[in-house]
């Protein structure tokens, strides 16, 4: 297994952070876990996608996102 962490940033501001997260890779399957705060409630919310880039997407519909690794 293997862990490899990103963020959710702004695509106007990098430092702007919307989401952490980290994509787990196994020899048969990979997910992306998310932590973030909803903005309008400021309630925590975690995620769990198919991998980072489909985080992206999901949580990009409405905000202009980009996604940055950490490595």
């Amino acid at each position: 297994m293997k862990g490899r962490l990103f963020t959710l940033v702004s695509a106007e501001d990098e430092k702007m952070v919307f989401a952490w997260g980290m994509e787990i890779t196994t020899p048969n399957e990979q997910e992306a876990v998310t932590y973030c705060r909803d903005p309008a409630t400021n309630q925590t919310v975690f995620g769990l996608h198919r991998n980072a880039e489909s985080a992206l997407r999901r949580y990009g519909r409405t905000l202009q996102l980009r996604l940055v690794w950490e490595d």
